[in-house]
């Protein structure tokens, strides 16, 4: 109700107009309430569209555009692959069989960890889902190695578990919400549509691949250990048919988002066919009560209201208005890409601990028209200089995935912030610039 009346009362900046100056009191309260919690993500969400439509800010086509955007589908089916993978036992026995295969050195086991997880961001769309999965898989790793609770070793095991599965799944289209979001964006607002194939290619090598890597060695420096010998040689038990069934779901999937530039399919159609398959009640991959108990619907709505909001936001003239504020404060030059590239990565990165990483592609999406404009990088490069910021981490509490994968796991906030301080510098200072070069290479930028 406070929203309401702010948004109907507040006083109209000269050269505004009131529709603008309403979407951005709209857009401040739902984004300070995401970024505090006090109401559930999906409860903001409706909040926000409700008041948009009362409010007359926008036509309904445009306030409820997120609902027929092909990433809110893309959500609903990640969640549904979800909900089977763990249901079959499928996502532990990916995890365990990697884990439980690893032996050498701490950096070894380490990069056994980040592979296992990397496969999951790949398999499993919901990061929480991974890490739920993961983590009471890595801590009976950690205790089989001989580093228990309060051993730098297995604060060290855990934080890469934590780390690879959230922050380099940002350059795997459909492994995180916030990308879904993004690309979300791109199609509502820019008429633009990422494949799996290209996301793929312009953000792994980087932000996924070596990324792992960063995270791999700053754990081993910051939290080295000395492993004792294992002597538990037991391995998983051999895959069921419903195992091996959504294995080959799963595997189909994967292989029609990497090859959709060659057969135009969608990745949201493909997940969405994908989870009607898993809902077929005589196949017994998911629960009988899984649309109606397991979906996360705080994330659904999350997704269809932020897709809302940026298309309010852009329909309302509030992006022109805050793009141009926001060129005249960065210090972007003409015809310098890379340089440019780093200023935008280094916004996305400091607005994440602000307004929470979730919010970041629904606060910049809408500006990007605005900022290629200035910047002279094309719309999707601008779009992309998100991902390594919405998929940062400089305070745990910016990603509720994290901050619970650390809690399972013992973890204090202290060592999580300097692990994740540190992978923030290597991040800007190190990785953006190879980015820049990369995106050189395969010709995204000139």
């Amino acid at each position: 109700m406070a929203l309401l009346v702010a948004a109907v009362f507040v006083q109209v900046p000269a050269g505004w107009p009131v529709e603008s100056t309403r979407t951005a009191v709209l857009t401040v309260g739902a984004i300070a309430l995401w970024a505090t919690g006090i109401l559930p993500i999906g409860v903001t969400a409706i909040a926000y569209l409700s008041l948009a439509m009362l409010l007359a800010i926008q036509p309904a086509a445009v306030v409820f555009s997120g609902f027929h955007s092909g990433a809110f589908w893309l959500v609903v089916a990640g969640m549904i692959m979800g909900v089977a993978v763990k249901h079959t036992g499928l996502g532990a026995r990916v995890a365990w069989a990697l884990a439980t295969r690893i032996r050498g050195s701490y950096l070894v086991i380490l990069s056994g960890v980040a592979v296992a997880a990397t496969a999951l961001n790949f398999l499993m769309p919901s990061s929480m889902g991974r890490v739920v999965m993961l983590i009471p898989i890595v801590i009976a790793m950690a205790d089989r190695y001989g580093f228990i609770a309060g051993r730098p070793g297995r604060a060290g095991i855990v934080m890469v578990a934590c780390a690879v599965a959230f922050i380099p799944s940002g350059s795997i289209m459909t492994a995180l919400v916030p990308n879904l979001v993004m690309v979300g964006a791109a199609e509502n607002l820019y008429d633009f549509t990422f494949t799996y194939a290209a996301y793929l290619l312009a953000n792994f090598p980087v932000m996924g691949a070596l990324r792992t890597v960063a995270i791999v060695l700053l754990a081993r420096l910051l939290f080295n250990d000395t492993p004792e010998p294992a002597t538990d040689s037991s391995g998983p038990t051999p895959m069921n048919l419903r195992e091996i069934q959504l294995a080959v779901i799963l595997g189909l999937a994967l292989v029609l988002w990497i090859t959709d530039a060659a057969h135009g399919i969608p990745p949201a159609w493909i997940g969405l066919g994908a989870a009607v398959v898993l809902l077929l009640p005589g196949l017994r991959f998911v629960p009988s009560n899984t649309l109606s108990e397991k979906l996360d619907y705080n994330s659904v709505f999350y997704t269809a209201g932020v897709l809302g909001m940026g298309a309010v936001i852009s329909g309302t003239g509030l992006a022109a208005h805050l793009g141009g504020r926001l060129t005249d404060v960065l210090p972007i030059i003409e015809n310098a890409e890379g340089t440019n590239v780093f200023l935008l990565t280094s916004l996305s990165t400091l607005l994440g601990p602000l307004v929470t990483n979730p919010a970041v592609p629904a606060v910049l999406s809408p500006l990007a028209g605005e900022l290629a404009g200035h910047t002279g990088l094309p719309v999707e490069v601008v779009l992309m200089t998100q991902v390594a910021g919405f998929s940062n981490v400089l305070f745990p509490y910016q990603a509720s995935p994290v901050l619970v994968g650390m809690s399972i796991g013992g973890i204090g906030l202290r060592s999580g912030t300097k692990m994740y301080v540190a992978l923030t510098l290597v991040t800007l200072f190190m990785l953006v610039p190879i980015q820049s070069a990369w995106w050189q290479i395969i010709g995204i930028i000139g």
